[in-house]
C-alpha cells in the first residue's frame, strides 16, 4: 500500500505529481479521500488521456479541512500500472484543503 498525504492552500492542477503515485507502480485499486474548509472548492479525478472519474465534484466540508476516513466515502478508481491519474483542485475562496490517496495493489485485494 502506498499512502499520499497532502494539504494544500491554492489551487492544484496535478495533486499527485510528484509523489509515490505520480505513476502507478501496478494494478489495483486508488482511493481518494479530500476536504476542505470552505464549501466552494471543487475537484476533477481523471485517469490516462484525460478518461473522466470524478468532474467538477464539490469537496468535502470539514472544519479542520481534514478529511475523516472512517466516516466519508472515498472517490475510488481501478487504476493500471503506469498509469497518471491527474487530481486537479480548485480552491474558489481561501481555504485549506486536505487530500489522502491510498494505492492497493490488486495481490493485496
Amino acid at each position: 500500500m502506498i499512502v499520499v498525504q497532502k494539504t494544500i492552500t491554492a489551487d492544484d492542477s496535478d495533486v499527485l505529481a510528484s509523489t509515490d503515485l505520480s505513476n502507478i507502480p501496478g494494478a489495483g485499486v486508488l482511493e481518494v479521500f479530500i476536504a476542505s474548509t470552505q464549501n466552494d472548492t471543487v475537484f476533477t479525478f481523471t485517469g490516462p488521456g484525460n478518461e473522466p472519474i470524478v468532474r467538477l465534484q464539490k469537496v468535502m466540508l470539514r472544519t479542520n479541512g481534514m478529511p475523516v476516513i472512517k466516516d466519508d466515502v472515498p472517490y475510488t478508481a481501478i487504476v493500471i500500472q503506469g498509469g497518471h491519474y491527474v487530481l486537479n483542485v480548485d480552491i474558489v475562496t481561501a481555504a485549506t484543503v486536505s487530500i489522502i490517496a491510498n494505492y492497493t495493489p490488486a495481490d493485496e485485494l
